[in-house]
């Protein structure tokens, strides 16, 4: 019933933001006269960037497998990235698509903690990228919203970025988180962080692998900014600062659209488009301008939805079995209450079992 209740809020978030928006703020009559009139050429040229985007991100994913000792080929992780992909947008729910990339992992593995570290670590590594380009556009480049300058807000987000890390990778802090969990009485928190700290051990040391899949995670916001640009040219769109402004303003809207109170980022999505897009587009009618940002939004979740469709192809052609179906919630992620031990040293005992037969 919680599930439900959450999933229902999300949607109502989602919907009204959505009608808030193409009732108030973009005149409808300009957003499809920009549709009519783009061209599809740059439109088909940015989902092909997007999938080649993927098929990096899938590969860092692979590359984060090998100090854990997962052996699974590079073709089978991009199926699985896809099918994170598919179910992620086609599959509202309280679960996201890291969660089912987790768990086809593990169903490949046979390695929960190992499987789950490798998409943590796949996710904060991206986040690194992301935030890394942007601060270091909007300082060099000067870029401001409102007359504040993006570098002041992103810099607050790489000192959290920075501290989350220390507290997952550095023994210190990790203890002094813990001894504060337990204060509050947070048990719950402290063991999932307890198993987060103890799941990346093996990465520990890495810089090389780090080194590598931070770069790739800047390619990967470099290739949706390029997405973005792309899909702006096909409108006609132009902005102030040119590549600047995309480089800053398309991490931006990707952090905002994480925020876990919407449909995937629904609503919350377009309404950074169009909030932030607009300060910069040269068209000095605010109105075109707003309908022109929000017509990039649409064209950016057409791309989306066209490059999520290969998972629903593998989905089928895997044959859609029972077995094979996508969870309905995260529940397989935590080990039976009922064992005995601690969740961490079960999950252990389980992959060691694994790893020797």
């Amino acid at each position: 019933m919680k599930k439900t209740l959450l999933t229902t809020a999300k949607v109502v978030v989602s919907v009204g933001i959505l009608t808030y928006i193409f009732t108030h703020v973009v005149d409808i009559r300009h957003l499809w006269a920009n549709l009519r009139e783009a061209d599809f050429s740059l439109f088909a040229a940015a989902v092909v960037v997007y999938f080649g985007v993927q098929a990096l991100s899938a590969y860092r994913w692979h590359a984060l497998l090998k100090p854990q000792g997962i052996e699974v080929s590079y073709p089978r992780i991009l199926a699985f990235y896809f099918l994170g992909m598919y179910f992620n947008f086609f599959l509202p729910s309280t679960i996201g698509g890291d969660v089912f990339r987790i768990y086809y992992l593990r169903k490949e593995s046979g390695r929960l903690s190992a499987s789950s570290a490798s998409v943590f670590l796949d996710r904060d590594i991206g986040m690194g990228g992301l935030v890394l380009l942007a601060t270091v556009v909007a300082a060099a480049a000067g870029i401001e919203f409102k007359g504040v300058p993006l570098a002041l807000p992103f810099g607050v987000v790489v000192l959290g970025f920075v501290i989350a890390n220390l507290a997952i990778f550095y023994r210190p802090t990790y203890n002094f988180i813990h001894r504060l969990l337990l204060v509050f009485r947070m048990k719950s928190a402290d063991v999932k962080v307890e198993r987060i700290f103890e799941s990346v051990n093996c990465y520990r040391g890495k810089w090389r692998l780090w080194a590598v899949t931070l770069l790739m995670s800047v390619g990967v916001q470099v290739g949706c900014v390029l997405v973005n640009t792309l899909c702006a040219a096909a409108i006609g769109m132009q902005t102030r600062h040119g590549w600047l402004d995309f480089l800053v303003f398309i991490p931006t809207i990707g952090l905002v659209s994480m925020i876990p109170v919407s449909v995937n980022g629904t609503g919350w999505r377009e309404a950074s488009y169009i909030l932030l897009f607009q300060s910069v587009i040269t068209d000095p009618d605010q109105t075109h301008a707003a309908a022109q940002a929000a017509t990039l939004a649409l064209l950016w979740l057409g791309v989306t939805v066209i490059v999520s469709l290969p998972g629903g192809i593998i989905y089928v052609l895997r044959g859609s079995r029972k077995e094979d179906r996508p969870p309905e919630s995260a529940d397989f992620l935590e080990p039976d209450p009922n064992a005995n031990g601690s969740n961490l040293s079960t999950l252990q005992h389980d992959e060691e079992s694994v790893s020797t037969v």
